[in-house]
C-alpha cells in the first residue's frame, strides 16, 4: 500500500497527539506542521524531528505535496483551515467539533462532498474501549432497545483558567458535549429531535471567563429514546483528575454503567491523581490509545478508499445538536433540532 503525505495545523496540547499518532503509522510520512507560536512550533518541530515547519499553515498547505491534513486549531477556529485545504484537494483530519455554527458545518460538508475529498471529524471517544463495548453490546441486541443514557463529561477549573487561552470563546457544550451528544447519537443508532437545555453563566464570568459554568441538556430521540448530557467547567482542581467521565445507559432487557475517572490506576505522592493513559500514552517507546486508533482508521480508510465510521453527516448532525442546545439554552424552552 502507497504512503501518504501529511501535515498537521496546530500542534498544542491535542495536535501533539496527532503528530504522535502520524509517528506511529508505518505508512505516512509527517511532511509539516504549522503554528502561530513559534516557540511551540519549534518545540515540537525539535522533539519529533520535522524538518518543515510553518507558521502559516496556507503557506505550508501550497508548499507541501500533502494527501491529508489534521486541523487541530481551537473550536472557533476550523473552518478557514478545512475550506483552504479542500480547495486545495487535501484530505481532512479536523478535530471535534466541526464548527459552532451549523451554516460553516454545511458548507464545509457541501464542499468535501464536491471534491470528493475526505472530512472526518475526530470523535475519538469511538474508540474509547468502554464506549465501544457499550455500543457494540448495545448493537447486538441482547440488551433490547436503548430507553434512556445519562452522560456526565466534566473538567475542573484547571481547563477554562489555565489550560485553555481561549476558553471564552468556546463553552462546555461545543468542548465537552461533542463528545457525549456524538456517542449518544452512535449508541442509540437514531436522529436527536428535539433537545432542552439549562445553563449557568455566573461563576466563571465573574473571574474573567465569560462562558458557561454548566449546562445540562435532554436530548430527544425520533424513536423515543431520551439522553441527559451534563457537563461542567468548574469542578475543584483538587480532584485526581482533570476530567470527570460517567455514563449510564439503559435498555429494556439490560444496562451499562460506565466509569472513566479512574482508569484503573492511582498515584499517590505529593499529590493524589488518577494518571489519564487511555486516550494517549507512550508504552514501552510506542504511542498507544484511542486518540491514536481514531485517528491511524482515518488514514488506513483513505490509504484503502473505504469510507469511515464518521462521516461528514455525523459532524454535522453533532453540530446541529449543539447548537440547537445554545438555542435552547438562550430561549429557555424545548427546540427541535432542523
Amino acid at each position: 500500500m502507497r504512503e501518504i503525505k501529511v501535515g498537521v495545523v496546530g500542534v498544542g496540547i491535542q495536535g501533539e497527539q496527532h503528530v504522535k499518532a502520524y509517528k506511529a503509522h508505518p505508512l505516512v510520512e509527517l511532511k509539516a506542521i504549522a503554528d502561530i507560536n513559534e516557540k511551540r512550533l519549534k518545540e515540537v518541530s525539535d522533539k519529533y524531528g520535522i524538518e518543515h515547519k510553518y507558521t502559516d499553515y496556507r503557506e505550508m498547505i501550497e508548499k507541501e505535496d500533502l494527501d491529508l491534513v489534521s486541523i487541530v486549531t481551537p473550536d472557533f477556529l476550523h473552518f478557514e483551515p478545512v475550506t483552504f485545504a479542500l480547495n486545495h484537494g487535501v484530505n481532512v483530519i479536523v478535530e471535534k467539533p466541526l464548527a459552532m455554527n451549523v451554516e460553516e458545518a454545511e458548507k464545509m460538508v457541501n464542499l468535501a462532498k464536491s471534491k470528493k475529498l475526505m472530512l472526518f471529524v475526530d470523535f475519538a471517544n469511538r474508540w474509547n474501549p468502554p464506549f465501544a463495548v457499550a455500543k457494540e453490546k448495545v448493537s447486538s441486541g441482547e440488551l433490547g432497545k436503548p430507553l434512556y443514557a445519562y452522560f456526565r463529561l466534566s473538567d475542573t477549573k484547571y481547563v477554562p483558567f489555565k489550560m485553555l487561552s481561549w476558553a471564552a470563546k468556546t463553552s462546555v457544550v461545543f468542548f465537552l458535549m461533542s463528545h457525549t451528544a456524538d456517542l449518544a447519537r452512535w449508541i442509540f443508532e437514531d436522529e436527536v429531535e428535539y433537545v432542552y437545555a439549562v445553563a449557568s453563566r455566573k461563576y466563571l464570568k465573574s473571574r474573567g471567563v465569560d462562558t458557561y459554568d454548566y449546562v445540562v441538556a435532554i436530548l430527544e430521540f425520533r424513536n423515543g429514546g431520551r439522553a441527559l448530557l451534563e457537563s461542567a467547567w468548574i469542578l475543584p482542581e483538587s480532584l485526581p483528575s482533570i476530567v470527570d467521565f460517567r455514563a449510564e445507559i439503559l435498555c429494556e432487557e439490560g444496562s451499562i454503567f460506565i466509569d472513566d475517572l479512574c482508569q484503573g490506576i492511582e498515584v499517590a505522592s505529593k499529590t493524589y491523581e488518577y494518571p489519564r493513559y487511555a486516550g494517549g500514552y507512550v508504552i514501552n517507546e510506542k504511542y498507544v490509545g484511542f486518540t491514536r486508533e481514531a485517528i491511524h482508521h482515518a488514514v488506513d480508510c483513505l490509504i484503502e478508499g473505504k469510507e469511515p465510521i464518521i462521516t461528514p453527516e455525523d459532524a454535522l448532525a453533532n453540530t446541529k445538536i449543539l447548537c440547537s442546545i445554545i438555542e435552547s439554552i438562550k430561549k429557555k424552552t424545548k427546540v427541535q433540532v432542523k
